[in-house]
């Protein structure tokens, strides 16, 4: 595989479609502050929702096999984080719902705001900031690439003309064409992702 040809075309295609990913990202970052204003404000409905969410957070299925039979190991426990966010939380959250291409920005608005909700006041720490701040760029980095591509094609799908191509099997291809080489960089800042915050486990301690 021609690595270095392959990432000049994601960096093509990040370019065309880079409209879309600077929406994703500005709803990520602006519902995250958002949730962390109704927290430092003390909005009652908020903190409610906040402390159940807490409450909850160790009985989260997805997190088990880390405090479970992976604990021992390190690099299962990254392959298990790489993997889960890359098709649980690229794949099946933003990519396949932009099929319905408003979803993956409802997504992003819900995950944005429980993220800042549930971490506000807990970074308290210039260990904690780099290990939190680290994760929260390089994931929501690559779920707003993936995002980008599932509304794309979502769009595409009911507004081909938009790709300027002959038919709709064309406008479509080229989308699923420059979604591949999208996914190319988000599976990098995944990976990356993974052992920034398995590493910040052991070095700083988990936040919650």
């Amino acid at each position: 595989m021609d690595v270095a040809g392959q990432l000049r075309r994601s960096i093509d295609a990040v370019r065309r479609r880079r409209n879309l990913i600077v929406f994703f990202a500005l709803a990520h970052v602006a519902f995250f502050i958002f949730g962390q204003w109704v927290i430092a404000n003390g909005i009652p409905a908020a903190v409610e929702l906040r402390e159940q969410a807490l409450g909850e957070l160790k009985d989260v299925g997805y997190l088990k096999p880390l405090t479970g039979f992976l604990g021992g190991s390190i690099p299962l426990q990254i392959f298990y984080t790489f993997a889960f966010n890359l098709i649980v939380g690229a794949f099946f959250t933003t990519t396949a719902t932009g099929l319905v291409f408003f979803m993956p920005y409802l997504l992003a608005v819900w995950r944005g705001f429980i993220v800042g909700m549930l971490t506000y006041g807990l970074v308290d720490s210039s260990g904690a900031a780099v290990a939190f701040y680290g994760t929260f760029i390089l994931e929501f980095g690559a779920y707003c690439l993936t995002s980008a591509v599932g509304t794309d094609i979502g769009l595409t799908l009911v507004w081909p003309g938009r790709k300027r191509c002959a038919t709709r099997k064309e406008a479509m291809r080229e989308a699923m064409r420059d979604g591949a080489d999208i996914y190319f960089l988000a599976i990098i800042l995944l990976f990356i992702a993974a052992i920034w915050e398995i590493g910040s486990l052991y070095i700083v301690g988990p936040l919650i």
